[in-house]
């Protein structure tokens, strides 16, 4: 291959998902032979000193490892000064430019004409849940999508839902779109290791867990009112949580579910562990009896693909990425979304079969499953970086305009 693929890169506390999906497309094509491999170059837009940069850069695939990148922390001083500007924004400008043959990824934004991109829109939130965004950042992120749809090229998106979504809202799209589905790459470690965790938080022996930010489309309120219903027929259940507890778009969402779990008498059933390192947070999984995921909008769940690498069984809500994802999956169990009462019957019903964990004879099958699929998007991403870069460079637009 003899072509290069630059994988812009920023570390951002508040979009945490955008970082474990570069981290599981670097680890998935990490497992090709050598001579299949792209050659990968990592570009960091924040600083290649945190833990985080530390594990992108050491995995196998990415060229350069080591290499001055002072680039990374030219930008991160830029953010740090400019607080708030830089939000989930890869696209920031660059201070070089790569080889003819260079294809830029993940690109959210057609600014960048001189370039090769591959470009990425994660979902399509903003055409569903509009009230999330301020008008400035809602009115930036729908002008993107159609600059994209209007460009020659190709656009990457994670699930058949959002191909879906993306025919529905830009019907007379020039660009052509792709589906590629990561998968997790955590792996489980030794039970001792999961049940120092459990001693060091003092959790319950069995528990529920959610993994999501405190974000209100990731629906936590719904899994609080299933709590409450299910403490009115006599059923108690444990309930962990991690996740960052600030949303910028709504400060007081976390505050306000706290109080509502006081006013319900359901603060002893539930714990907050706030945000978490990757490592700990595996270990969490494997110890819960289920995995719970309420969400309202998900691109591709991560939390979903971690349940499942591990073997654990999934409640989740039933949109469409979801069911997408469940599909043809042992131990998982959907719900109507943003339903606490059919949520509540489905806890009720398999609750009692429910079992703790580490549970290594179903990790071991779940990461046999998991090692052969993510060789194959390895593959499959390989395909569509072949294709991209086959197309001319730039984003010449179409004389046809979406209106």
């Amino acid at each position: 291959m003899t072509h290069g693929l630059t994988i812009e890169f920023i570390e951002d506390s508040n979009w945490l998902g955008g970082s474990i999906y570069i981290d599981n497309l670097l680890a998935a094509l990490s497992t090709l032979p050598s001579a299949s491999r792209p050659r990968i170059r990592l570009q960091l837009l924040s600083s290649p000193g945190t833990p985080l940069a530390r594990r992108l850069l050491g995995h196998p695939i990415v060229d350069g490892r080591g290499r001055d990148n002072r680039a990374g922390d030219l930008i991160a001083t830029a953010r740090r000064i400019h607080r708030g500007l830089v939000r989930r924004a890869p696209w920031i400008g660059h201070l070089s430019r790569a080889p003819d043959n260079e294809l830029y990824f993940p690109i959210f934004d057609t600014k960048q004409s001189w370039r090769k991109s591959l470009y990425w829109i994660p979902d399509f939130q903003p055409h569903y849940l509009p009230e999330l965004f301020d008008s400035v950042e809602l009115s930036s992120r729908l002008q993107s999508f159609k600059d994209i749809a209007n460009s020659q090229g190709i656009l990457l998106l994670s699930s058949n839902a959002a191909l879906a979504d993306f025919r529905r809202f830009y019907p007379g799209a020039t660009v052509e779109p792709r589906v590629w589905s990561f998968c997790s790459s955590i792996e489980a470690g030794s039970s001792n290791v999961c049940n120092e965790i459990i001693d060091r938080f003092g959790l319950p022996e069995k528990f529920l867990y959610v993994a999501n930010q405190f974000w209100r489309h990731k629906d936590h309120a719904t899994v609080f009112e299933a709590l409450r219903l299910l403490r009115d027929k006599g059923l108690e259940i444990p309930l962990v949580c991690t996740g960052l507890q600030h949303d910028r778009r709504d400060p007081d969402y976390f505050g306000n579910l706290v109080k509502a779990l006081a006013r319900d008498g359901l603060q002893r059933q539930v714990r907050f562990l706030g945000v978490v390192p990757r490592e700990e947070q595996v270990q969490l999984l494997r110890a819960a009896a289920a995995i719970l995921q309420p969400s309202r909008f998900e691109g591709w769940s991560t939390v979903i693909e971690d349940a499942k690498a591990l073997g654990r069984p999934i409640i989740a809500s039933d949109i469409a990425v979801h069911a997408e994802q469940l599909s043809g999956v042992d131990g998982a169990y959907l719900f109507r979304v943003s339903d606490a009462t059919d949520l509540a019957e489905r806890v009720a019903a398999v609750w009692p079969d429910l079992q703790k964990g580490p549970a290594p004879q179903l990790e071991a099958l779940a990461n046999a499953r998991r090692n052969l699929r993510r060789q194959d998007t390895a593959h499959q991403f390989v395909t569509i970086v072949d294709e991209a870069v086959a197309h001319s460079p730039g984003n010449v637009k179409q004389n046809r305009k979406i209106q």
